[in-house]
Order: structure tokens, then sequence, then C-alpha cells
């Protein structure tokens, strides 16, 4: 439990674009309410507890949109689906920007570590697309859909991404009546673009 607390102060100092200097472990254990040394029980370094801290993270990502998700009709498991990605991003925006953790932390990270991280955000953003890309094809199954092509599936996913960047920031509000109408509206937009 205490571990999972710690995981979520990094991220969400993460997520803050906080300088990785200030990232330390007096910082997160100061915001955790906890002792230094109880950080020490689980983390020999700041470098190791940002490390598992995001793969820990990426862990969970990958398991709801590949496990977790469960796609009924086309419309609602897109709206669904658009709310999902919306969470994510507000939670940590370089879940579906891997570039942008890359810029920002990469050059502080061991190479390895570096490279394990890109290769898991990448892998994480395949996930995605790949429940996208089945969302769809239950589109084209139902027939709102003209036959759909990858070109398509990959220009209505950035059409999303970039709608979702736009909207959502720390106020946004994703279950008041303003997010429910823009998520129909980009749930129109997207069957646009597929078609």
């Amino acid at each position: 439990m205490k571990k999972e607390l710690i995981y979520e102060e990094v991220l969400s100092m993460l997520n803050d674009r906080v300088d990785y200097k200030s990232i330390t472990l007096s910082e997160v254990a100061k915001r955790c309410n906890m002792g230094k040394s109880t950080i020490y029980e689980y983390f020999t370094s700041k470098d190791e507890m940002v490390f598992n801290s995001i793969i820990y993270y990426l862990n969970q990502m990958i398991k709801f949109f590949s496990n977790n998700f469960k796609i009924s009709t086309f419309r609602v498991s897109l709206k669904v689906f658009i709310k999902a990605v919306a969470i994510t991003m507000k939670a940590n925006y370089w879940m579906v920007m891997p570039w942008t953790f890359l810029d920002n932390y990469a050059p502080f990270l061991t190479e390895e570590n570096s490279d394990t991280i890109t290769e898991m955000l990448y892998k994480c953003k395949e996930v995605i697309m790949t429940l996208f890309t089945r969302i769809c094809q239950k589109g084209e199954e139902e027939g709102p859909l003209y036959k759909i092509e990858e070109n398509n599936v990959n220009f209505a996913f950035n059409g999303i991404i970039c709608s979702l960047t736009e909207e959502i920031d720390s106020e946004y509000d994703l279950d008041s009546e303003e997010a429910k109408k823009f998520i129909e509206d980009l749930c129109s937009c997207v069957v646009k673009q597929l078609n």
C-alpha cells in the first residue's frame, strides 16, 4: 500500500512536469506523509524509485487497455474509450504521447532504464491503438461505417488525442454535461474520419 502511494506521488510530480532534480526521496516522503527511511525500505535511490513508479503505471495501463476493457456496441465502446484515454491523459499526459516523457526525463535516466521505459511506452501506445482498432472493427460489423482502413484509424486516433489535448487541463471535469457533449461530438467526428 505504501509503495503504491509512493508511485502515485512520483507519477503526480512527473505529470506536473516537475523538474527531475526536484523529485527527491525527501520530497516524495513529505508528500506521502512518511519518513524518508520508509522510502529507503523500498528503493535505494531516486532513479530506482522513478523507474519503478513508471514501470508500475505502464503495466497497469497495458493491463487495463488489453484485458479489462470490454467492447459492447460501437458507439458505447467508443465513448468509454475516449473517456478512458481522457482520464489517462489527465493523469499522465505522456502515456499517449511518449515523446513528451522522453524529451523531458529520458536524459536523466540510465541508458538501460530509458530504453526499457521507451519500449514500454510504445508498447502501451500499441495496446491502446489495438483496442481502438477493435472498436472500429465493431463499428464496421454493425454497419454504421464503410470499410475502415488503417490510415483512417490512425488519423481518427490522432484526432482524438489532439482534441483531448486541447480540452483537458486540471480544471476539466470529465463527468460534467459539457464533457459528455464534447465526447458525443468527438464520437461523431471520429465516425466521419473513419468513413
